[in-house]
Protein backbone atom coordinates (compact mmCIF):
# COMPACT_ATOMS: atom_id res chain seq x y z
CA UNK A 1 0.00 0.00 0.00
CA UNK A 2 1.53 3.49 -1.35
CA UNK A 3 1.97 5.42 1.77
CA UNK A 4 -0.50 8.80 1.81
CA UNK A 5 1.79 12.32 1.82
CA UNK A 6 -0.18 15.15 2.84
CA UNK A 7 0.98 18.23 3.66
CA UNK A 8 -0.88 20.68 6.76
CA UNK A 9 -2.04 23.46 5.18
CA UNK A 10 -1.49 25.71 8.26
CA UNK A 11 1.60 23.80 9.36
CA UNK A 12 2.57 25.70 5.59
CA UNK A 13 1.08 28.75 6.41
CA UNK A 14 3.35 28.98 9.28
CA UNK A 15 6.28 28.63 7.77
CA UNK A 16 5.28 31.38 5.54
CA UNK A 17 5.09 33.47 8.42
CA UNK A 18 8.20 32.55 9.82
CA UNK A 19 10.01 32.86 6.95
CA UNK A 20 8.59 36.26 5.59
CA UNK A 21 9.50 37.76 9.70
CA UNK A 22 12.30 35.36 10.64
CA UNK A 23 10.72 35.34 13.82
CA UNK A 24 8.57 32.78 15.68
CA UNK A 25 6.77 35.00 18.17
CA UNK A 26 5.86 37.30 14.98
CA UNK A 27 4.60 34.73 12.85
CA UNK A 28 2.42 33.18 15.43
CA UNK A 29 0.95 36.98 16.16
CA UNK A 30 0.21 37.60 12.44
CA UNK A 31 -1.45 33.42 12.39
CA UNK A 32 -3.20 34.49 16.00
CA UNK A 33 -1.95 31.20 17.97
CA UNK A 34 0.46 30.48 20.24
CA UNK A 35 4.06 30.44 20.07
CA UNK A 36 4.47 27.27 20.98
CA UNK A 37 2.05 26.07 18.72
CA UNK A 38 3.13 27.23 15.60
CA UNK A 39 6.77 25.91 16.80
CA UNK A 40 4.91 22.86 16.88
CA UNK A 41 3.57 22.58 13.67
CA UNK A 42 6.86 23.74 12.22
CA UNK A 43 7.87 20.51 14.17
CA UNK A 44 5.67 18.18 12.74
CA UNK A 45 6.05 19.70 9.49
CA UNK A 46 9.81 18.89 9.68
CA UNK A 47 9.42 15.25 10.80
CA UNK A 48 7.07 14.56 8.58
CA UNK A 49 9.41 15.45 5.59
CA UNK A 50 12.76 14.08 7.30
CA UNK A 51 14.15 17.35 6.65
CA UNK A 52 15.15 20.49 8.51
CA UNK A 53 13.39 23.47 7.91
CA UNK A 54 14.87 26.50 9.06
CA UNK A 55 17.69 27.69 10.27
CA UNK A 56 18.54 28.53 13.81
CA UNK A 57 20.95 30.50 15.87
CA UNK A 58 20.81 30.79 20.02
CA UNK A 59 17.38 30.29 19.40
CA UNK A 60 16.74 32.73 16.60
CA UNK A 61 15.61 31.94 12.62
CA UNK A 62 18.43 32.71 10.88
CA UNK A 63 16.72 31.79 7.52
CA UNK A 64 15.36 28.48 5.76
CA UNK A 65 17.72 25.27 4.58
CA UNK A 66 17.41 24.73 1.00
CA UNK A 67 14.95 22.09 1.72
CA UNK A 68 12.95 24.73 3.63
CA UNK A 69 13.24 27.14 0.38
CA UNK A 70 11.95 24.62 -1.82
CA UNK A 71 8.79 23.83 0.53
CA UNK A 72 8.44 27.73 1.42
CA UNK A 73 8.18 28.37 -2.56
CA UNK A 74 5.66 25.54 -3.09
CA UNK A 75 3.79 26.85 0.20
CA UNK A 76 3.29 29.94 -1.40
CA UNK A 77 1.58 28.68 -4.45
CA UNK A 78 0.10 26.58 -2.79
CA UNK A 79 -1.79 28.95 -0.35
CA UNK A 80 -2.42 31.09 -2.98
CA UNK A 81 -4.66 28.74 -4.75
CA UNK A 82 -6.15 27.75 -1.33
CA UNK A 83 -6.98 31.60 -0.04
CA UNK A 84 -8.30 31.80 -3.67
CA UNK A 85 -10.60 28.95 -4.10
CA UNK A 86 -11.96 29.38 -0.65
CA UNK A 87 -12.41 33.76 -1.80
CA UNK A 88 -14.18 32.16 -5.02
CA UNK A 89 -16.47 29.53 -3.12
CA UNK A 90 -17.58 30.92 -0.12
CA UNK A 91 -20.88 33.10 -0.04
CA UNK A 92 -20.26 34.91 3.29
CA UNK A 93 -17.10 36.34 2.30
CA UNK A 94 -18.07 37.70 -1.54
CA UNK A 95 -20.45 40.99 -0.57
CA UNK A 96 -19.97 43.49 1.16
CA UNK A 97 -18.10 46.81 2.31
CA UNK A 98 -14.56 47.33 3.63
CA UNK A 99 -13.46 50.75 4.92
CA UNK A 100 -9.45 50.82 4.94
CA UNK A 101 -7.42 53.25 6.21
CA UNK A 102 -3.77 53.78 4.94
CA UNK A 103 -0.83 56.44 4.88
CA UNK A 104 -0.27 57.98 1.48
CA UNK A 105 3.01 56.48 0.60
CA UNK A 106 1.48 53.32 0.58
CA UNK A 107 -1.43 55.10 -1.80
CA UNK A 108 1.59 55.92 -3.44
CA UNK A 109 3.56 52.38 -4.02
CA UNK A 110 1.57 49.28 -3.57
CA UNK A 111 -1.59 50.19 -2.50
CA UNK A 112 -2.94 50.36 -6.41
CA UNK A 113 -1.45 46.55 -7.24
CA UNK A 114 -3.00 45.20 -4.05
CA UNK A 115 -6.42 46.53 -4.88
CA UNK A 116 -6.26 44.97 -8.29
CA UNK A 117 -5.66 41.86 -6.95
CA UNK A 118 -8.18 42.12 -4.44
CA UNK A 119 -10.76 42.92 -6.73
CA UNK A 120 -10.34 40.07 -8.68
CA UNK A 121 -10.85 37.90 -5.25
CA UNK A 122 -13.82 40.24 -4.49
CA UNK A 123 -15.52 41.65 -7.21
CA UNK A 124 -18.72 42.74 -4.85
CA UNK A 125 -16.79 43.77 -2.27
CA UNK A 126 -17.02 47.74 -2.20
CA UNK A 127 -13.99 49.36 -1.13
CA UNK A 128 -13.95 52.92 0.95
CA UNK A 129 -10.14 54.39 1.25
CA UNK A 130 -9.05 56.88 3.04
CA UNK A 131 -5.72 57.91 3.36
CA UNK A 132 -4.38 59.65 6.55
CA UNK A 133 -1.51 60.17 9.33
CA UNK A 134 -0.88 56.79 10.87
CA UNK A 135 -2.01 58.58 14.23
CA UNK A 136 -4.99 59.53 12.87
CA UNK A 137 -5.80 56.33 11.27
CA UNK A 138 -5.57 54.40 14.63
CA UNK A 139 -8.17 57.10 16.52
CA UNK A 140 -10.56 56.61 13.37
CA UNK A 141 -10.18 52.82 13.90
CA UNK A 142 -11.03 52.97 17.46
CA UNK A 143 -14.22 55.33 16.96
CA UNK A 144 -15.61 52.39 14.30
CA UNK A 145 -15.28 55.31 11.17
CA UNK A 146 -12.61 52.60 9.48
CA UNK A 147 -12.69 48.13 9.37
CA UNK A 148 -8.50 48.20 8.62
CA UNK A 149 -6.24 50.48 8.99
CA UNK A 150 -2.77 49.72 7.52
CA UNK A 151 0.15 51.88 10.28
CA UNK A 152 3.68 53.22 10.49
CA UNK A 153 5.30 52.18 13.58
CA UNK A 154 8.42 52.07 15.00
CA UNK A 155 7.39 50.66 18.46
CA UNK A 156 9.83 47.50 20.07
CA UNK A 157 6.61 46.00 21.26
CA UNK A 158 3.42 45.67 18.84
CA UNK A 159 0.49 46.59 20.56
CA UNK A 160 -2.48 44.64 21.09
CA UNK A 161 -4.68 42.84 18.14
CA UNK A 162 -2.04 44.05 15.31
CA UNK A 163 -0.38 41.91 12.83
CA UNK A 164 2.77 42.76 11.39
CA UNK A 165 2.88 42.87 7.76
CA UNK A 166 6.36 44.04 7.12
CA UNK A 167 9.55 45.60 8.69
CA UNK A 168 12.99 46.72 8.17
CA UNK A 169 15.67 49.23 9.41
CA UNK A 170 14.82 52.77 9.76
CA UNK A 171 18.51 54.66 8.19
CA UNK A 172 19.48 58.03 8.24
CA UNK A 173 20.06 59.52 4.33
CA UNK A 174 21.36 62.43 2.76
CA UNK A 175 21.75 63.44 -0.66
CA UNK A 176 24.92 61.71 -2.51
CA UNK A 177 26.38 65.11 -3.14
CA UNK A 178 25.79 66.34 0.28
CA UNK A 179 27.26 63.33 2.62
CA UNK A 180 30.70 64.53 3.07
CA UNK A 181 30.13 66.71 6.12
CA UNK A 182 27.31 67.08 8.31
CA UNK A 183 26.79 70.40 9.86
CA UNK A 184 25.41 71.11 13.38
CA UNK A 185 23.03 72.12 14.36
CA UNK A 186 21.75 69.09 11.52
CA UNK A 187 19.62 70.11 8.78
CA UNK A 188 16.74 67.62 9.21
CA UNK A 189 14.04 66.68 5.99
CA UNK A 190 11.06 65.39 8.07
CA UNK A 191 7.58 64.17 7.56
CA UNK A 192 4.69 66.07 10.01
CA UNK A 193 5.04 66.12 13.79
CA UNK A 194 2.83 62.92 14.00
CA UNK A 195 5.06 60.75 11.88
CA UNK A 196 6.71 58.19 13.72
CA UNK A 197 9.91 58.25 11.47
CA UNK A 198 10.06 61.78 12.43
CA UNK A 199 9.76 61.21 16.20
CA UNK A 200 12.21 58.14 16.07
CA UNK A 201 14.41 60.45 14.34
CA UNK A 202 14.00 63.17 16.75
CA UNK A 203 13.73 61.02 19.83
CA UNK A 204 17.54 59.00 18.87
CA UNK A 205 19.02 62.76 18.35
CA UNK A 206 17.86 64.10 21.65
CA UNK A 207 19.16 61.04 23.06
CA UNK A 208 22.49 61.81 21.64
CA UNK A 209 22.57 65.47 22.75
CA UNK A 210 22.76 66.09 18.86
CA UNK A 211 21.37 69.51 17.89
CA UNK A 212 19.24 69.82 14.67
CA UNK A 213 16.87 72.34 13.04
CA UNK A 214 13.78 71.64 10.57
CA UNK A 215 14.96 72.84 6.35
CA UNK A 216 12.34 70.78 5.16
CA UNK A 217 8.75 69.29 6.19
CA UNK A 218 6.07 67.59 3.72
CA UNK A 219 3.77 64.43 3.39
CA UNK A 220 4.54 63.02 -0.16
CA UNK A 221 7.44 60.73 -0.02
CA UNK A 222 8.68 61.60 -3.07
CA UNK A 223 8.60 65.64 -2.24
CA UNK A 224 10.77 64.44 0.67
CA UNK A 225 13.24 62.29 -1.63
CA UNK A 226 13.85 65.33 -3.80
CA UNK A 227 14.52 67.40 -0.48
CA UNK A 228 17.58 65.02 1.10
CA UNK A 229 18.86 64.89 -3.05
CA UNK A 230 19.28 68.25 -3.40
CA UNK A 231 20.90 68.92 0.25
CA UNK A 232 17.97 70.52 1.74
CA UNK A 233 18.55 67.85 4.96
CA UNK A 234 19.04 64.62 5.70
CA UNK A 235 16.19 61.97 6.43
CA UNK A 236 15.03 58.72 8.52
CA UNK A 237 13.26 56.80 5.92
CA UNK A 238 12.83 52.90 5.61
CA UNK A 239 15.95 51.11 4.09
CA UNK A 240 13.78 50.26 1.01
CA UNK A 241 12.73 54.18 0.22
CA UNK A 242 16.78 54.51 -0.60
CA UNK A 243 16.86 56.23 -4.33
CA UNK A 244 19.55 57.10 -6.93
CA UNK A 245 20.91 60.08 -5.78
CA UNK A 246 20.84 59.35 -2.03
CA UNK A 247 22.78 57.53 0.18
CA UNK A 248 22.93 55.73 4.04
CA UNK A 249 24.84 57.10 6.44
CA UNK A 250 25.76 56.89 9.55
CA UNK A 251 29.08 58.01 11.23
CA UNK A 252 28.37 59.88 14.29
CA UNK A 253 24.52 59.82 14.19
CA UNK A 254 22.59 57.52 16.74
CA UNK A 255 21.03 53.71 15.64
CA UNK A 256 17.59 53.95 14.86
CA UNK A 257 14.65 51.66 15.50
CA UNK A 258 13.22 48.89 12.80
CA UNK A 259 10.54 51.31 10.82
CA UNK A 260 7.26 48.55 10.86
CA UNK A 261 3.74 48.27 8.96
CA UNK A 262 1.18 46.52 11.00
CA UNK A 263 -2.44 45.95 10.55
CA UNK A 264 -5.45 46.63 12.90
CA UNK A 265 -9.22 45.44 12.51
CA UNK A 266 -11.98 47.08 14.19
CA UNK A 267 -12.69 45.23 17.80
CA UNK A 268 -15.84 42.61 17.89
CA UNK A 269 -15.98 42.53 13.54
CA UNK A 270 -14.49 39.66 11.71
CA UNK A 271 -14.06 40.71 8.08
CA UNK A 272 -12.48 37.45 5.78
CA UNK A 273 -11.75 40.08 3.01
CA UNK A 274 -9.76 42.88 4.86
CA UNK A 275 -7.83 39.62 6.38
CA UNK A 276 -6.76 38.41 2.46
CA UNK A 277 -6.57 42.47 1.82
CA UNK A 278 -3.66 42.31 4.47
CA UNK A 279 -2.25 39.53 2.60
CA UNK A 280 -2.26 40.66 -0.67
CA UNK A 281 -0.84 44.21 0.26
CA UNK A 282 2.08 42.25 2.44
CA UNK A 283 2.67 40.58 -0.86
CA UNK A 284 2.83 43.15 -2.85
CA UNK A 285 5.35 44.97 -0.89
CA UNK A 286 7.72 42.14 -0.80
CA UNK A 287 7.12 41.70 -4.56
CA UNK A 288 8.75 45.39 -4.74
CA UNK A 289 11.41 44.51 -2.33
CA UNK A 290 12.65 41.65 -4.63
CA UNK A 291 12.07 39.31 -2.42
CA UNK A 292 9.04 37.46 -3.82
CA UNK A 293 7.44 36.62 -7.34
CA UNK A 294 4.35 38.33 -8.58
CA UNK A 295 1.72 35.51 -9.19
CA UNK A 296 -0.76 35.95 -11.45
CA UNK A 297 -4.09 37.31 -10.38
CA UNK A 298 -6.99 34.53 -11.41
CA UNK A 299 -10.58 36.68 -11.08
CA UNK A 300 -13.03 35.50 -8.85
CA UNK A 301 -15.78 33.90 -11.00
CA UNK A 302 -18.52 34.61 -7.89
Amino acid sequence: MIKKRHLDIEALRALVAIADTLSFSTAALQLGRTQSAVSLQIKRLEDTLGQKLLRRVQGRVDGATAEGLVLISYGREILRLNDEAYASVAEDTAVGSLRIGLPEELMESVFPAAMARFQGFYPRVRLSVRADASAHLRTLLESGELDLILFKHCEVQAARNTITVWQEPLAWMAGEAHAASLPTPLPMALFGENCCFRIAATAALAKVGRAWQLSYTGSSTTGLRHAVCCGLGIAALPRSLLTPGMVVIGKGLPLLPEAKIAAAFAVGTTHPAAERFVTLLGEEIRVQRGMLARTPMVASTV
